[in-house]
């Protein structure tokens, strides 16, 4: 009797440590999973340029997100040519995802492109989004700036200066993060409304990070974080990804914006 007891509860602590948690996991369902995404955000991650590394821990972050939010899903695009007008009619917003260079967008193309932000489309750019089309101006004018150059990672101190956004509500007034802090060959800010800059000492240079603006109907944030893997998974920077493209999508207001 004492052997058929031991053998019963072997096999009970086997079939516990095995058996899946019901609660957690990809399969386990959450509020976010029982709704239906009504909005689809277009995901270009194709580099002609410098391909940064960290590529695959955005995409990760931004499946996480979209999963989290449970109102809008995502649609990744490996190359440009795929951005074509017909795919633009069904979507909310359009994201720029660590691309580079001079993406295979045809005039056709980049005229539905422009026309789709400015009837009222979202335009999301993350770091070197902006080191995207440096021939295409309207590009440039509707992202926000151009990236010139960056001087190698460090530590710094980064400002919030208006926290009433959706990307913004969930950050501290000021935080230090390691990354690589990009400068752009005009001050962006006559042009945008900056949300977070880069903490200079008196008489430094103006360095706006982050940042949203109106083009025509549209709306368009940009995100000059990204440079590293694990800075896709620190929580101020989910805090701009959510928030930046969920205001992107017309899924949350910002009236400063």
């Amino acid at each position: 009797m004492r052997r058929l007891v031991a053998v019963a509860t072997i096999a009970f602590s086997i079939a516990a440590c095995s058996a899946p948690d019901s609660v957690s996991g990809s399969d386990a369902t959450s509020p976010a999973k029982a709704r239906h995404p009504g909005r689809t955000v277009l995901v270009l991650t194709q580099t002609l340029g410098y391909h940064h590394a960290s590529i695959p821990w955005a995409i990760a972050a931004l499946r996480r997100e979209a999963a989290r939010d449970g109102r809008y899903r995502v649609v990744f695009l490996p190359s440009a040519s795929r951005l074509t007008p017909t795919a633009l009619k069904g979507a909310a917003a359009a994201v720029f995802l660590l691309t580079s260079g001079e993406l295979p967008l045809s005039r056709l193309e980049k005229r539905a492109l422009v026309a789709f932000v400015h009837d009222g489309g979202g335009l999301v750019g993350f770091h070197s989004a902006t080191d995207t089309f440096h021939h295409w101006p309207a590009y440039i004018r509707m992202i926000g700036a151009e990236f010139s150059h960056h001087p190698p990672p460090s530590t710094e101190r980064i400002v919030v200066e208006d926290r009433s956004t959706p990307a913004t509500r969930g950050l501290p007034k000021s935080f230090t993060i390691h990354e690589e802090f990009y400068v752009f060959k005009h001050d962006p800010r006559p042009r945008v409304h900056v949300l977070l800059r880069l903490d200079m000492p008196p008489g430094g240079p103006d360095r706006p990070l982050v940042w949203c603006r109106r083009s025509g109907s549209g709306r368009v944030f940009y995100d000059a974080l990204g440079h590293f893997p694990q800075t896709w998974s620190d929580p101020r920077q989910l805090v701009l990804v959510s928030g930046g493209i969920a205001w992107a999508a017309g899924l949350a207001q910002a009236p400063s914006c």
